[in-house]
């Protein structure tokens, strides 16, 4: 999702562009899902905007077990490696929340991480909770608030039907956004715990707090469809992706709350 927000946010400076020559990918690279690095460069303003892919925001890692083998686990109170590409952005995007509900994330057996200690078993929720304090403490020490921008950009819902990903959920034949119900009023834990470490930052932080208006629209998802290189074709009935959003689509109106809150600041400052 945040890949996808970054596509959104290329195409719509790209608009403004009288040249589209002059905005490129610094190293050459096509942005593919296995790639986790972009620098794009608008050359006409001397500007880049990157990409830098950190699922949980802090440090993945692996350990080997008495048999030998190999098995992930998360530092929750170690900032991710690619933190020293955050420092020398201007403005900044954070985001970090789909990727806490999947399997050995939400088991939390012999996953989770702080300082020497795994944890045979710990509270996926917890987890959260200290993983996006580690990133408030890191952002609080790092970033200077006369010179740089910070946004957290909040959690969007998933919208399946009868189940979950992979197990009979769906949402195919979805057309219109949903104008009732209780997704409407759905708000996820972790963007609680996002608002509670943000009031108590020292560095001001906006929250783009999407939740609510990405509710609406059930019908924004890639459901039964993907790429390929034939383009656009129904690839599963099983397996549907209700959690994703299609280009364009949602992501653009997250990139819309950043342009205007940008302006307001320019016109604040100038008042």
């Amino acid at each position: 999702m945040n890949r996808n927000q970054f596509e959104s946010f290329l195409c719509m400076l790209r608009e403004g562009l009288q040249d589209k020559t002059k905005m490129y990918e610094v190293h050459g690279y096509k942005i593919t899902k296995g790639r986790g690095y972009f620098v794009f460069k608008f050359e006409d303003y001397n500007c880049t905007v990157d990409f830098v892919r950190s699922h949980f925001l802090v440090r993945e890692g692996v350990r080997v077990n008495g048999k030998g083998s190999s098995n992930p686990t998360l530092s929750i109170d170690l900032i991710d490696k690619t933190f020293r590409r955050w420092k020398k952005a201007d403005i900044l995007v954070f985001n970090t929340g789909h990727w806490w509900t999947h399997g050995k994330t939400a088991r939390g057996v012999s996953y989770y991480k702080e300082g020497d200690q795994l944890y045979p078993k710990f509270d996926a929720v917890e987890a959260y909770r200290r993983a996006i304090k580690t990133w408030a403490n890191w952002i609080d020490h790092n970033i200077d608030p006369k010179k740089q921008i910070v946004y957290y950009r909040g959690y969007s819902s998933a919208h399946f039907r009868g189940g979950d990903w992979d197990s009979g959920g769906s949402c195919n034949g979805e057309t219109e956004p949903a104008f009732r119900g209780s997704i409407l009023d759905y708000y996820p834990l972790k963007m609680k715990i996002v608002e509670e470490a943000i009031q108590g930052m020292k560095v001001p932080v906006t929250l783009l707090n999407v939740t609510r208006m990405t509710n609406f629209r059930k019908d924004g998802h890639p459901s039964v469809y993907g790429k390929n290189v034939t383009g656009l074709k129904k690839v599963s009935t099983k397996r549907q992706d209700c959690s994703h959003w299609c280009l364009p689509g949602v992501p653009d109106a997250w990139n819309e709350l950043i342009y205007a809150n940008l302006v307001l600041q320019q016109t604040n400052s100038r008042g």
